[in-house]
C-alpha cells in the first residue's frame, strides 16, 4: 500500500508544479493596459525548436500564429489568465494588438487590454491550473498601486 501511495502521489506531484515561468512586465494606462509576457529561456529554446520551423531564432508571421494558435489563444477559456475587476464588476477580456517574438533568446508574448478604472479596481493574472507561473518583474501606472505577490501569480491593486 505504501508503494502504491508513493508511486500515486509522486505522479501527481509531477503535473503539481509550474510547465512554464513567465517574467511579466505591465504598463497600466489611463484607458489600457500594457501586458509583456516572456517565456524563460529553457521553455522558449525548446518552444524555438517546435515553433521557428526555418531555424531563423526569429519568429516569421507563420511561425508566430502557429505559436499563438497553441499558446496564446487556447488561454481564452480561462480569460487569458487574467482578472480585471472595477469595484465588484468583473470587466471583459479581450486581447488586442497580439504580437509574438523573440528577445534576446526568450520568447515574448505582447498584447493590450483594454482597461479604465473609475473606481478602486484590481488587476491579476494568474493560472489555476499551475500550468503556468506569471513572476511580476515591474510595472508602470499612471494609478495608484498596491503588488501582491507569490510564487506562481500577482495581483495588483488600482486606484484612480
Amino acid at each position: 500500500m505504501r508503494i502504491f501511495l508513493l508511486v500515486v502521489g509522486t505522479h501527481l506531484a509531477l503535473w503539481a508544479h509550474p510547465h512554464f515561468f513567465i517574467d511579466t512586465t505591465l504598463r497600466i494606462e489611463s484607458d489600457r493596459i500594457v501586458h509583456e509576457w516572456m517565456f524563460d529561456t529553457l521553455n522558449s529554446k525548446l518552444l524555438l525548436f517546435e515553433f521557428d520551423t526555418n531555424h531563423d531564432h526569429l519568429l516569421d508571421e507563420r511561425e508566430e500564429k502557429n505559436f499563438l494558435d497553441a499558446h496564446f489563444y487556447p488561454l481564452q477559456s480561462n480569460h487569458f489568465n487574467l482578472v480585471l475587476q472595477k469595484g465588484d464588476q468583473d470587466e471583459r477580456i479581450e486581447p488586442l494588438h497580439v504580437k509574438a517574438n523573440v528577445v534576446d533568446k526568450r520568447i515574448v508574448i505582447l498584447f493590450t487590454t483594454l482597461f479604465s478604472p473609475t473606481q478602486p479596481s484590481i488587476v491579476c493574472t494568474i493560472d489555476g491550473t499551475l500550468y503556468s507561473a506569471y513572476t511580476l518583474q515591474n510595472v508602470q501606472s499612471v494609478f495608484a498601486i498596491e503588488t501582491q505577490k507569490s510564487n506562481y501569480d500577482f495581483c495588483l491593486g488600482v486606484t484612480p
